[in-house]
C-alpha cells in the first residue's frame, strides 16, 4: 500500500483509491501530468500500429519512381526554363558572396525578400548542364560613396553547386 498526496486537498491517500476520504475528489493518486503522459503514449502507440499496419513502399515501386525521376532530369537537362528553374534557387545561395566580393568598396542588394537574385539565365554549356545565371539586383558603392546599379553574371555548374565564375558592370537590365 503506497501513499500520495491528494491531487486536490494534499492529504494522504492510497494510491489505489477511487475516491479521496478527505475532499472526495475522483482518483486522487493520479495527477494531471500523469494523465496526459498516459494519453501521449496511447496516441504514440497508435500511430505506430497505424504506420505498421500501412506499410511502405514495396521496392518495385521505389525503383520505378527513382528510374522516372531519372528520366525527368535528363528531360529537364535538355530545356533550358526547365533546368534553369530548377537551379535558380541553388545558384542564387552559391553566387552571393562571389558577386559581392567583386565590389570595390561595398555592396548592397535591392532585391525583395520573394524576389529572385537572378531574373535571367542562359546555357554555359548545354552538353555539360552549366549556366550562365544573370541579375541586376545589387548596388556597388563607388568613391565618392554613390551606389550605381549594376548587372552581373555567375557562370553556375549545377553537379556540386559550383561557381565557375562572376562578372559585374554598371547597368540594368
Amino acid at each position: 500500500m503506497a501513499l500520495k498526496p491528494c491531487k486536490s486537498c494534499k492529504h494522504q491517500v492510497d494510491t489505489s483509491a477511487k475516491t479521496c476520504p478527505n475532499c472526495g475528489v475522483a482518483e486522487p493518486g493520479i495527477t494531471t501530468g500523469q494523465t496526459l503522459i498516459g494519453l501521449v503514449f496511447l496516441i504514440v502507440v497508435i500511430g505506430v500500429g497505424i504506420s505498421m499496419c500501412t506499410g511502405g513502399k514495396d521496392d518495385e515501386k521505389a525503383e520505378a519512381e527513382q528510374a522516372k525521376a531519372q528520366v525527368d532530369d535528363a528531360t529537364c537537362r535538355k530545356d533550358l526554363q526547365c533546368w534553369g528553374d530548377k537551379y535558380s534557387i541553388r545558384a542564387g545561395a552559391s553566387c552571393k558572396d562571389p558577386v559581392v566580393k567583386l565590389a570595390n568598396y561595398s555592396a548592397r542588394w535591392t532585391d525583395g525578400v520573394l524576389d529572385t537574385k537572378f531574373s535571367h539565365f542562359r546555357w554555359l554549356n548545354q552538353a555539360q548542364g552549366t549556366l550562365t545565371f544573370i541579375g541586376d539586383k545589387i548596388e556597388f558603392q563607388n568613391g565618392f560613396g554613390a551606389y550605381q546599379k549594376h548587372i552581373y553574371e555567375c557562370d553556375f555548374n549545377p553537379a556540386g553547386d559550383q561557381v565557375l565564375s562572376v562578372r559585374a558592370r554598371p547597368g540594368q537590365l
